[in-house]
């Protein structure tokens, strides 16, 4: 595999001098940030993390070109998940620290010469920490970096693939366990799947497809005995395989066009 090759897309094989090369063709850089926590009985812990990852790695294969390659960083594997802590083996960042350790990725791809940075989110409870965190960045050191959870991209693509009725994906469901079956079939025990649907309030979120307009902090214990919410059961590798194809297509369309938006906003622009 040559330097300039479009399919070498892991940071981590590149060495410096290498590095410093690549930031010259104006590359985009992804920062996978998932999530180590509980999936339910029959998910395993890194779900979050494994799926941001493969998601990452398949966009940037797709949208990189030998003129302006997408790289894609070490996934930052934990993240914000204090309301998954009464299920053993969840292992979670308070706020502070989480931002901080995104923050300093970010900072260092942009003391190094990058210049077009997408924080890719896998785990719902890290999404509002992050939004704050680009802003930080943003106002307080001048550094610019985008923000999304991979499924945000193809919201209308998953509400035509889902077989599932509203409160069937959220957590452990039908989406993330046709996923997994997709790409680690070996980690995932359909024989221990069991639905869980939300009896809350029209007010509160019950679906990531129906939200509603308030928010409030919950234990994930208080609002399902197995950590599920949603519908596992009808999950599908074959299922998994058509919504990660979509879902790769949809990110690979944006980071080609971020990756010509203008480094820099003439000050007309603003007037």
């Amino acid at each position: 595999m040559t330097e300039d090759s479009a399919d070498r897309v892991r940071l981590e094989e590149y060495s410096w001098p290498e590095v410093a090369a690549l930031v010259e063709r104006d590359p985009v850089a992804i920062v996978p940030v998932g999530a180590f926590e509980q999936h339910g009985d029959h998910l395993p812990l890194f779900v979050d993390a494994h799926l941001v990852g493969v998601v990452a790695e398949a966009t940037a294969l797709r949208a990189s070109t030998t003129r302006q390659p997408v790289v894609v960083t070490p996934t930052v594997w934990t993240g914000y998940s204090p309301h998954h802590r009464d299920f053993p083996g969840t292992l979670t960042l308070d706020d502070e620290t989480f931002g901080k350790v995104v923050g300093q990725v970010v900072t260092s791809l942009w003391f190094g010469g990058f210049r077009r940075i997408l924080i890719l989110n896998g785990h719902g409870g890290n999404a509002n920490l992050l939004k704050n965190l680009i802003q930080t960045l943003r106002y307080d050191q001048g550094i610019k970096a985008a923000f999304a959870s991979y499924w945000d991209f193809a919201l209308k693509e998953l509400a035509d693939w889902r077989t599932s009725e509203s409160g069937g994906i959220m957590h452990a469901c039908e989406m993330e366990t046709s996923l997994m079956l997709a790409t680690r079939p070996g980690l995932v025990r359909m024989d221990r799947a069991r639905d869980h649907f939300l009896e809350k309030s029209d007010y509160l979120m019950h679906d990531l497809l129906s939200g509603g307009p308030v928010a409030i902090a919950s234990s994930f214990r208080e609002l399902s005995p197995n950590g599920v919410i949603g519908a596992p059961t009808l999950a599908s590798a074959k299922r998994g395989e058509v919504l990660l194809e979509s879902i790769v297509d949809a990110i690979a369309g944006f980071v080609r066009d971020f990756a010509q938006w203008p480094l820099e906003i003439k000050q007309e622009d603003t007037e």
